[in-house]
């Protein structure tokens, strides 16, 4: 257990007789940690909070790490024994593995991100799912879950009746191969343009799809193609993320494999749905507070089913612990029915099912649309931040090795930390110089944070001098140690909320108690001071990597 959360199970076990304390901090020079227990007591018994706290003063015997115990009028307050909680807390932070825990103990958490369209390019509305994802990723195996991560391709759909369509009217194969992902989604804007005049388009698009669904060698065999190439181009944005899958399943997998045919079978047969006649098939879900779902119509499967369908093969394949979709809130209705109709069809499992929803991108002439061609591309995004990153580095250090390699981790980091610390749940309108700014609380100043640090440990060398904790005694040097103690409580509190802002938020807290500590006292020379700066850069080695973000020893 590590030292803050053992603190404070020291301190409930010593009120265990008052009742169950809510911890706070209190006002500067009133201690380290405070609860209102009092009140409680108070408030039941019809007595005085001030009185009750006194006498919790006097009956309560002194916990583990614990120098006093002090009662503020209805507050009792402990103070830290410093001396003792330091020693603790900066031999476990100095580990490589600080922050980690095996509280998962190996459970299974499918964790469904990223998720974009084939024939597409993943633009900056896919950016949210896939960092937001990646941070859980990390975070529960951080904590000991076997995570595995799921790219739900969009390859599956009307969309791709369409593109078929379009592709056997207007394609080349030649264009097709010089620069796919354009080509095809310059094919399918120019489908909605053509639509507009002859309505009838839609209904060549769905012979299209059903022919797909058929598994028609001659529209599977161009999918396919479309599929490919799309993944190699997605591929290549991922490892510049730093983000990995260990499942590519798409949509298209459980019709091609008859899931969606036994989902629908199912269904029937326990009488959750009805044929409204021999090609649509429904479920009625108006009596639940919720619209009806089909499951079929016009004889093709739909989007939920093709859900309801992965969902049952995840929990075959995984039995997992949770099952986690990573999508935006604009879907919060598409996952109340998905989780009733699986609690419908008798799974009790649904109850593992988790929708982490998250505000919608929008760009500031509307909402994103491929196919009004109004999208800004990721990969231009990241672009335009390294080359913000390069820019500077040649201002700031024009002599620094591998300046472009750096160059890309900052950059990159820049944009992932835009999104990350913000409440995911918020709506944000697309600013790209907001989003790579170095300027303020961004995910360069703590890169740079993290090379400080470094820079002062190459100076100092190796710690010679034992470290003598009965030293600690500035203000800024326990504030320090607090929150490096914090680190491991964020953590598991930012992964099992799903928000990763509770971890950046962290992490600029921490960065920002650094840099007045470093500016007020001399750290060369003072072997305390130097095992601080030690823990300090390991927690923000590890809670950068725990938001998808490289820690950096120089800049």
């Amino acid at each position: 257990m590590y030292a803050y959360k053992e603190l404070l199970k020291n301190i409930e076990e010593k009120l265990n007789s008052f009742g169950k304390p809510e911890f706070s901090e209190p006002p500067e020079g009133m201690g380290d940690i405070s609860t209102n227990i009092a009140f409680t007591i108070a408030k039941k018994e019809g007595k005085n909070p001030a009185e009750v706290a006194r006498g919790i003063i006097e009956r309560i015997e002194k916990p583990v790490m614990i120098e006093k115990v002090e009662a503020s009028g209805p507050y009792v307050n402990f103070f830290i024994d410093y001396e003792k909680f330091s020693e603790k807390v900066l031999s476990e932070a100095v580990r490589e593995d600080y922050g980690s825990s095996n509280y998962g103990g190996g459970k299974t958490i499918v964790i469904d991100y990223s998720h974009p369209n084939i024939a597409k390019p993943m633009h900056v509305g896919h950016m949210r799912s896939t960092v937001i994802g990646n941070s859980l990723y990390r975070m529960f195996k951080f904590l000991g879950f076997g995570v595995i991560g799921v790219n739900h391709l969009g390859d599956f759909g009307l969309q791709f009746g369409k593109l078929l369509y379009a592709f056997k009217e207007w394609g080349s194969e030649e264009e097709l191969e010089k620069n796919p992902i354009d080509y095809l989604v310059g094919l399918y804007v120019r489908f909605h343009e053509v639509e507009e005049q002859n309505p009838e388009l839609k209904e060549k698009a769905e012979e299209w799809q059903k022919r797909l669904e058929n598994r028609d060698p001659e529209a599977k065999a161009l999918w396919e193609k479309f599929r490919e190439l799309s993944i190699q181009k997605f591929e290549k944005v991922y490892k510049r993320m730093g983000v990995v899958f260990d499942s590519y399943k798409g949509e298209a997998y459980y019709v091609f494999n008859g899931l969606t045919k036994e989902v629908i079978k199912q269904a029937l047969e326990k009488k959750v749905a009805v044929k409204e006649d021999e090609e649509t098939v429904v479920v009625p879900l108006e009596e639940y507070g919720l619209p009806n779902a089909r499951l079929l119509e016009n004889g093709r499967s739909l989007y939920i089913t093709r859900d309801l369908a992965a969902a049952i093969d995840r929990k075959k394949e995984y039995d997992f612990y949770k099952n986690i979709y990573v999508v935006s809130n604009a879907q919060s209705l598409h996952f109340q029915q998905l989780f009733k109709i699986l609690e419908l069809l008798g799974y009790e499992w649904f109850k593992d099912c988790e929708h982490v929803k998250f505000g919608l991108f929008s760009l500031p002439e509307g909402r994103i649309s491929t196919r009004k061609g109004r999208f800004v591309k990721l990969e231009e995004v990241l672009d335009a931040a390294v080359e913000k990153a390069q820019r500077v580095i040649e201002e700031k250090n024009p002599g620094l090795e591998k300046k472009e390699e750096v160059a890309e981790k900052v950059g990159i980091g820049a944009v992932k930390f835009a999104d990350l610390s913000q409440n995911r749940i918020k709506d944000v309108v697309f600013d790209l110089d907001r989003m790579v700014s170095f300027e303020g609380d961004t995910g360069p100043y703590l890169q740079y944070a993290h090379v400080r640090c470094k820079s002062i440990l190459r100076k100092a060398g190796e710690q010679k001098t034992e470290v003598d904790y009965s030293l600690i005694r500035e203000k800024e040097e326990k504030q320090l140690v607090m929150k490096i103690a914090e680190f491991p409580e964020v953590v598991f509190k930012a992964a099992t909320s799903y928000e990763p802002h509770q971890l950046a938020q962290y992490l600029l807290e921490l960065a920002h108690l650094f840099s007045v500590f470093y500016e007020k006292h001399k750290v060369m020379g003072n072997a305390l001071r130097v095992q601080i700066v030690r823990a300090v850069a390991n927690v923000l080695k590890n809670g950068l990597y725990l938001l998808g973000i490289e820690a950096l020893d120089e800049m």
